[in-house]
C-alpha cells in the first residue's frame, strides 16, 4: 500500500490549479450569461425551479467540485466527501435546513428504498436457498460441453445473473469458484480468467434489473415504469457491451492460452470435489421469476399477480413472490427466508442506499447554486457534448471512487431534467451515464469486484485492469456513437 501511495500523481497542487480555472470559468459563464438574457430552460417536474443566478454560489459549487474529486482521489470515503461538499453549498443558499430536509427525503424515499431493498433481500435470499448456484450451474452447461464459448458464454453468464444478483461483487462471489476452474482448465491464465470473470460480473446486466439502482433513479426523474425504462435503454446496453464482450474475446484468441508455467500456478482442475453437482431445475429457475413477472406483467393484463398494485410496491411483491418460490423450492431453508431477507436489505441501506442519499444531497446543493444552469445554457446548443460530458463524468468517477453508483445518480440528477431542453431523449442520455458509470467501476482499482476478481482469481487488480481497458473503451465508443447518430 505505501508503494502504491508514492506513485499517485501530486493531488495539492493540481486541486489548485483546477480551482483556479474553475473560478476563471465560473465567473466568465456567470457574466456571460448576464442578467438581461432569459433563464435556463424549465425544470421538468422531478426537480424544483432553479434560483436566480448569482455569481457567488456558481462560484463556490464550481470550486466545491474540484475540491471533492481531490478528495475522492485520495482515498476518502465518498459519503463522507459529498455530504461534508454539500454544507457550503447549502449555506450559501437556503441554509442547513434546506439540506437536512433533502436528506430526510432521500432517507425515506419509498422510490428508491423499497426496490434496492426488496432486490438485494431476494439476492440474500437465493444465496441461503442455493438457489443462485443452481442458476450458475445451469448457464454453464453449455460452456462445460464447447469450450470455444468459454470467454463469451463465461461473461454473458455473469451478465445474466447480474441482471437478479444486483450487486457486482455477489455475482462474481457466487460465479466466481466455478467458472475460474472451468476457464483455467481451458488454458486461461489467472489474469485472463478473472477479467471474464469481471467484465461479466460488472459491465451493465443490472441495468435489465427494475429494482437496480440507476433505474430507480431514472424513473424518479423520467415518471416511466420500470420495465419501460428497460425496453427503451436495452438497445443502448446491448450494443456497448456486446462490443465490449467481443473485442475482449478478440483480443484474447489474438494472445493464445497461457504459457504451461502460467497454468499450472494455481491452476485446478474443473468441476466439484465431491462430486458431479446435480441441478436442480426449479430452483434455477428462481432467480429469474421476479424479473419475469414484472417484464411480463403488461402482457398478462388481469392474470397479472402484479394487477392494481403500482409504484415501488410492485417491485416489492415480485420479489416476493421470489421469496415465496424460493422457499418452495428448499423447504429446509424455510425458517432462515425472513432472516435473510431483511439481512439484505440492511446490506442495500448500508452500502447502496447511503450513497444515493449522499449522491442527491451534493447534487441537489450543486443546482441551487445554479452552476449547472450555466453548463446547461452553454451546452445547450450542442446536445453531443452533453452526451459525451454524461458518459465521460461518471466513468471517471466510478474510476476514482471504485463506486459507479454515486456518479450515476449525481449525473442523472444534473443532466436528465434538463435533457428535453438540449433537445435529447432524457432516458438515453440517463442510460449513457448510467453504462458510463459501470464501465468506469469495471476499471477501478478501488472497486470491491474487482478486488473479489483479482483475489478469486489469484491475479493482481492491475493485471485485469489492463485486460479489461481496452474492450470497455471500445463498448463506450460504440455506446457513445449509437446514443449521438440514434441509432439505437
Amino acid at each position: 500500500m505505501r508503494s502504491i501511495a508514492t506513485t499517485r500523481p501530486p493531488i495539492m497542487p493540481i486541486a489548485v490549479v483546477l480551482a483556479s480555472l474553475a473560478l476563471l470559468a465560473a465567473w466568465s459563464s456567470a457574466h456571460a450569461a448576464g442578467p438581461d438574457q432569459p433563464p435556463p430552460a424549465q425544470a421538468s417536474a422531478a426537480s424544483p425551479a432553479a434560483p436566480a443566478l448569482t455569481i457567488g454560489p456558481v462560484v463556490i459549487a464550481a470550486v466545491d467540485l474540484v475540491v471533492v474529486t481531490a478528495m475522492v482521489a485520495l482515498g476518502f470515503d465518498v459519503r463522507l466527501v459529498l455530504l461534508i461538499g454539500a454544507v457550503p453549498l447549502f449555506l450559501a443558499h437556503g441554509g442547513m435546513a434546506a439540506m437536512l430536509e433533502r436528506m430526510v427525503a432521500e432517507m425515506t424515499s419509498k422510490a428508491t428504498v423499497v426496490p434496492i431493498g426488496s432486490a438485494v433481500g431476494f439476492a440474500f435470499v437465493l444465496r441461503t436457498t442455493g438457489c443462485d448456484r443452481h442458476l450458475v450451474e445451469l448457464l454453464l452447461i453449455p460452456i462445460r460441453r464447447a469450450r470455444a464459448l468459454l470467454v463469451p458464454g463465461g461473461i454473458a453468464a455473469g451478465y445474466v445473473i447480474n441482471t437478479t444478483i444486483v450487486s457486482q461483487a455477489g455475482t462474481a462471489s457466487v460465479l466466481g469458484p466455478i467458472l475460474l476452474p472451468l476457464l483455467r482448465a481451458g488454458g486461461f491464465g489467472p489474469a485472463q480468467a478473472g477479467a471474464v470473470l469481471l467484465l461479466g460480473a460488472s459491465m451493465g446486466g443490472e441495468l435489465f434489473n427494475p429494482g437496480a439502482v440507476e433505474m430507480r433513479k431514472l424513473a424518479a426523474l423520467t415518471g416511466l415504469p420500470g420495465p419501460e425504462l428497460i425496453r427503451q435503454s436495452a438497445g443502448l446496453n446491448l450494443a456497448a457491451c456486446s462490443t465490449a464482450l467481443l473485442t475482449f474475446w478478440l483480443l484474447s484468441l489474438r494472445r493464445g492460452p497461457a504459457n504451461a508455467d502460467e497454468r499450472d500456478a494455481g491452476s485446478e482442475k474443473a468441476g466439484d470435489a465431491d462430486g458431479p453437482f446435480r441441478i436442480n431445475l426449479f430452483k434455477a429457475i428462481v432467480p429469474v421469476i421476479p424479473l419475469a413477472i414484472l417484464m411480463g406483467d403488461p402482457l398478462l393484463g388481469p392474470m397479472s399477480p402484479l394487477r392494481g398494485l403500482e409504484g415501488p410496491i410492485r417491485i416489492l411483491a415480485a420479489m416476493l413472490i421470489g421469496i415465496i418460490a424460493a422457499g418452495l423450492a428448499s423447504p429446509a431453508a424455510i425458517r432462515g427466508l425472513a432472516p435473510s431477507f431483511f439481512e439484505g436489505a440492511g446490506y442495500a441501506y448500508y452500502h447502496v442506499i447511503s450513497l444515493i442519499v449522499a449522491a442527491s444531497t451534493f447534487a441537489e446543493g450543486v443546482r441551487l447554486s445554479g452552476l449547472i444552469a450555466v453548463v446547461i445554457r452553454h451546452i445547450a446548443r450542442w446536445p453531443d457534448l452533453a452526451l459525451a460530458a454524461g458518459m465521460a463524468g461518471p466513468w471517471a468517477l466510478a474510476v476514482i471512487s471504485g463506486t459507479g453508483i454515486a456518479p450515476a445518480v449525481a449525473v442523472m440528477e444534473f443532466f436528465v431534467p434538463a435533457a428535453g431542453s438540449m433537445g435529447l431523449d432524457p432516458v438515453k442520455l440517463g442510460t449513457v451515464s448510467a453504462l458510463g458509470a459501470h464501465f468506469g467501476r469495471t476499471m477501478s482499482p478501488a472497486a470491491a469486484v474487482v478486488m473479489v476478481c483479482a483475489t478469486l482469481s489469484h491475479a493482481r487488480p492491475a493485471a485485469l485492469i489492463r485486460q479489461v481497458a481496452p474492450p470497455l473503451f471500445a463498448g463506450g465508443a460504440v455506446l457513445l456513437a449509437a446514443a449521438i447518430f440514434r441509432l439505437l
